[in-house]
C-alpha cells in the first residue's frame, strides 16, 4: 500500500507481516476481546469478523500494539450509525463508546 517514494526513502521502517501472524491466535483473541465492546446488538452478525477484516484493522492493531503513544486521525462514528459503514442506521445504544470509526477504531 506504500507509494514508490515511501518505499524508496523509508524502506528501513517497513516490516513485512505474514498472514499467519495477522490471522493467528494472538491477534484473533485481541479482536474477540475488542468486539465485546465494539460489535453490539444487531451489528453482531455471523459475518462481523469479515467486515472488520475489510477495514485493515488487524494491521492497525499491530501498528499500535507496542507503541508508547498513538495519534489517531479517523472519522467519528455518529450515534445511531453502523460502525462498519458509518451510514446505516442502528439503535443508538449500539454505538461503541470508542467512537472512532473504521479500522482505526479497532
Amino acid at each position: 500500500w506504500a507509494s514508490k517514494k515511501a518505499k524508496d526513502t523509508q524502506a528501513f521502517a517497513f516490516e513485512h507481516v505474514k498472514a499467519e501472524l495477522l490471522e493467528g491466535d494472538v491477534v484473533s483473541k485481541a479482536f474477540d476481546k475488542a468486539a465485546e465492546s465494539r460489535v453490539l446488538g444487531s451489528q453482531r452478525t455471523h459475518d462481523w469478523r469479515t467486515k472488520v477484516s475489510q477495514m485493515a484493522a488487524r494491521r492497525n492493531y499491530l501498528q499500535v500494539r507496542y507503541a508508547d503513544a498513538v495519534y489517531v486521525v479517523g472519522w467519528r462514528l455518529a450515534p445511531g450509525k453502523d460502525q462498519f459503514t458509518g451510514k446505516d442506521d442502528v439503535d443508538p445504544n449500539e454505538t461503541p463508546v470508542l467512537d472512532v470509526g473504521g479500522g482505526t477504531g479497532w
